[in-house]
């Protein structure tokens, strides 16, 4: 009787404890939920300990849907700036796109950086361009400029026409049965494999071997489950959504696997003095010109992998989506192709290629319906008084610009589910910093025109050939995965379409 009622005791006691515990933390959370309310800046009702991400935390609503819905209501209530929080971390959320535009150009030197994780000792894989502060970032950034101009994509233009030429003759045998097909599967593998050719100078060959070890490291870079994703945010600390991106990284085999497959490919050139014209070659000049390190081009070509593979291939998927649903407009897009780049493939010439006005209108309405990044992340990296008002914004504040949201607001886009390429007219003026695929101002994306060549040839390529139907498997409007630990705008649905020959 003596050990019953200690065991009683004990497990009192210890659920005592936890409810303390427990309450302490709540009481703690809801102090740190004053934060906004007290510098004066509007705020929502966030739920403990979630914060405002609470339906994105059990499933209901993707991370991108549910700030779209923040930047929906805050908007409504004619507020032009607003505070949320991430667990129980303050986020400043702009809304007006004349602050939008003070976080990336005006007043760019109080949110230089991005926020996002990068720890060169600790993940080697990090140290890269889009992760690097200060200084830093902008000594590497100035390196690596020149390698992007029109001019250097001109030079990686014909690797990309290849693997397009490889592209199509993996569709040929679909279209001649007139096989509904989920397209996402095969671009996916198309992209890794202008990726693997472009940055790493190695033909990856996954569009017909899609078991390679290049292959796998491709989908285990992809697939990152909720467990995972918590675990790293629980590691790294809940009051900046930054942090989430040491998933990415934080793999030891997809480490050794980038590290070893560039220095191979570097002792290989340089031991049988060859030059390729790819992103590569052009990180090994910078290796003699501006003493940049092995960990640094490993890691720069890493981001080029990740930066460009999945962006580039659901631009795609989408664009031929869309496309497929209004057959007159994708009469009208083949038919300046065949009239302006003739009918091969191999022959496409780049400056043709993006003078394009209707293809280009397409991609870029693509890119607005479905932007590849649905937020921005920035960091305050000094105090900031937002203009015309008394708010500060304290150092080290994490900044988040609602892409999808502004990219999908009635006032700036009629009808913003309705897909309008011609919104994209010379006549029609897109409000500023109110279209922001690549970001923009210092801290843009570096490979802007490299993702704008790459999908507009492929879906060039491939439209000269084919005919896309819409199937019933896919839903008219494509939404983003509830689920979701991506940080891209990706659905959960395959993109069915039927292929036809033309």
């Amino acid at each position: 009787m003596f050990l019953f009622d200690l065991q009683v005791s004990v497990i009192q006691l210890l659920s005592l404890f936890g409810v303390s515990i427990l309450s302490g933390y709540y009481f703690y959370y809801r102090y740190c939920y004053t934060y906004w309310k007290k510098k004066g800046v509007p705020t929502s009702k966030p739920r403990f300990p979630f914060g405002d991400l609470s339906s994105s935390a059990w499933g209901k609503q993707s991370v991108y849907s549910r700030l779209e819905t923040l930047y929906h209501q805050f908007k409504a209530k004619g507020y032009k700036h607003a505070g949320i929080y991430f667990f129980n971390g303050p986020i400043y959320f702009p809304i007006d796109p004349d602050l939008v535009k003070r976080v990336l150009v005006t007043d760019f030197e109080y949110f230089v950086d991005r926020g996002m994780y990068g720890n060169g000792d600790e993940l080697p894989l990090s140290c890269h361009i889009f992760s690097m502060k200060g200084e830093e970032w902008k000594n590497i950034r100035t390196k690596m400029s020149p390698s992007f101009t029109a001019g250097k994509m001109k030079s990686i233009y014909n690797i990309v026409v290849h693997n397009c030429e490889n592209l199509v003759k993996v569709f040929q045998p679909l279209a001649e049965t007139r096989t509904v097909i989920d397209i996402k599967d095969i671009l996916m593998r198309f992209t890794a494999d202008v990726i693997g050719s472009t940055s790493f100078g190695i033909d990856c060959n996954s569009l017909d071997h899609p078991d390679t070890e290049f292959s796998r490291m491709v989908n285990r870079i992809s697939n990152h489950s909720g467990w995972k994703l918590l675990r790293v945010a629980l590691e790294e600390g809940l009051q900046n959504p930054g942090n989430i991106e040491k998933i990415a990284y934080n793999d030891k085999v997809v480490e050794d696997f980038f590290t070893n497959l560039v220095k191979e490919t570097m002792e290989y050139r340089d031991k049988n003095n060859i030059i390729r014209n790819d992103f590569l070659h052009m990180l090994m000049q910078l290796r003699e010109s501006a003493g940049m390190s092995l960990k640094e081009i490993v890691s720069q070509s890493f981001l080029f992998f990740i930066a460009g593979f999945k962006t580039s291939a659901l631009t795609m998927c989408y664009c031929i989506h869309e496309l497929a649903h209004s057959q007159d407009l994708q009469d009208k897009v083949r038919e300046e192709i065949h009239k302006n780049l003739g009918r091969d493939v191999s022959k496409y010439a780049y400056e043709e290629l993006i003078a394009l006005p209707t293809l280009d209108k397409v991609v870029k309405e693509t890119m607005r319906k479905y932007p590849p990044l649905p937020m921005l992340n920035r960091i305050c990296v000094k105090s900031y008084q937002v203009p015309g008002t008394d708010v500060v914004i304290d150092k080290d504040t994490p900044v988040i610009i609602p892409v999808l949201g502004l990219q999908r607001d009635p006032e700036f886009y009629p009808e913003p589910l309705k897909f309008d390429p011609e919104r994209f007219s010379n006549d029609n003026n897109i409000v500023p910093y109110t279209y922001l695929p690549f970001g923009d101002g210092p801290r843009n994306c570096i490979g802007l025109r490299f993702g704008m060549v790459k999908t507009k040839l492929a879906v060039a390529a491939l439209l000269n050939n084919f005919r896309f139907l819409a199937s019933s498997k896919t839903r008219r409007n494509l939404a983003i995965d509830p689920s979701t630990t991506s940080i891209l705008f990706n659905v959960s649905e395959g993109i069915y379409t039927k292929i036809i020959k033309v």
